[in-house]
């Protein structure tokens, strides 16, 4: 049974996680590789793109969980950047896919892979035992928190894109078969 301390203390620790992990995986990033050119939010959806190559704006959109408006004027703002660009349909004017242009492939290339060796840094500095706890437990919250439920997965499994990996503890389980 889970008691109030319990659940106190596991939020004080999320909270501390999401927040490491967001200054120093995500905003330090922004700011040592980009000039502070690109909002966090706006790496996001380059990220989004490169990991789904060719998107939408609608699929952006619901990838991001933001508004169709809202995620045009972030195309708009990357566009103004020369990180992306539109293709527009020819047959359906109304069809506009998103491409991220090659200094938008590579801002988002370096920004993954620096994010990945810190990341492999903070990992360095823990024992096996301790990683391989994390990591399970890190899945096994993910599990607990879809609790079967098949959209909840389905939006997770969308943020990946062509790099999901077999691994992912929701693609690995019942929820979703679509997704392995």
């Amino acid at each position: 049974m889970v008691n109030d301390e319990w659940t106190d203390q596991a939020a004080r620790v999320s909270d501390l996680f999401t927040g490491i992990m967001f200054k120093t995986l995500s905003q330090r990033l922004i700011s040592e590789l980009t000039d502070k050119r690109v909002s966090l939010p706006q790496i996001q959806a380059m990220r989004f793109i490169w990991l789904h190559h060719h998107v939408l704006i609608g699929d952006l959109a619901d990838g991001l969980a933001i508004s169709y408006p809202s995620a045009t004027n972030m195309v708009n703002r990357l566009e103004k950047q020369e990180l992306v660009e539109r293709i527009i349909n020819p047959s359906d004017r109304r069809e506009v896919e998103v491409q991220l242009t090659g200094e938008g492939v590579a801002l988002t290339s370096r920004m993954e892979d620096e994010r990945i060796a810190r990341l492999k840094e903070v990992l360095s500095r823990m024992q096996v035992d301790d990683r391989k706890a994390l990591l399970h437990g890190l899945s096994e919250f993910i599990l607990a928190a879809v609790d079967n439920n098949e959209d909840e997965a389905q939006k997770i499994c969308l943020r990946c894109g062509t790099h999901a990996s077999k691994d992912c503890p929701v693609a690995a389980s019942q929820i979703l078969s679509d997704c392995k």
